[in-house]
């Protein structure tokens, strides 16, 4: 390994520890609720696709149907997300975000842009849109998906 990956792999587990685990500092959806991979990754993806199928949203996401299964089951029973009938086959359920599903969206992504401020508070005011183009040309090159 090189240097610059030991580095690189100290300074994700680091931020990774600070703004997903430590929800003293930073808390998760403006502490409306726990962080959840999962969770929020779901609802991120229910937001941007109203009407979707689960196996849309597992696709997505790389896991099982059964896997997403139960995510949205969770979602469900919390208010967030509720299923109906879709309009192309009675038997095809959709998903879809309830309005309180939409709330806590909008704060995690409020949450979400808040931390990304605070990382890029740490790097000189010259070399910030750099790094944020160079993050997004890793994940860029990573993401098998259209987000």
């Amino acid at each position: 390994m090189t240097q610059a990956a030991e580095d690189l792999f100290e300074g994700i587990r680091i931020i990774l520890r600070t703004f997903t685990v430590d929800e003293t500092r930073f808390p998760p959806a403006e502490g409306r609720i726990k962080y959840n991979a999962l969770d929020f990754q779901s609802l991120y993806y229910l937001d941007s696709n109203p009407g979707c199928k689960n196996a849309e949203l597992a696709k997505h996401l790389g896991i099982s149907a059964t896997t997403s299964q139960s995510v949205c089951d969770r979602l469900i029973r919390r208010g967030f997300v509720r299923r109906e009938s879709n309009d192309s086959s009675r038997r095809a359920i959709s998903l879809r975000l309830t309005e309180e599903g939409q709330s806590v969206v909008a704060a995690i992504h409020r949450q979400d842009l808040a931390n990304c401020e605070t990382m890029l508070l740490a790097l000189p005011a010259s070399s910030r849109k750099q790094f944020a183009s160079q993050i997004l040309q890793i994940a860029s090159s990573l993401s098998t998906t259209d987000e």
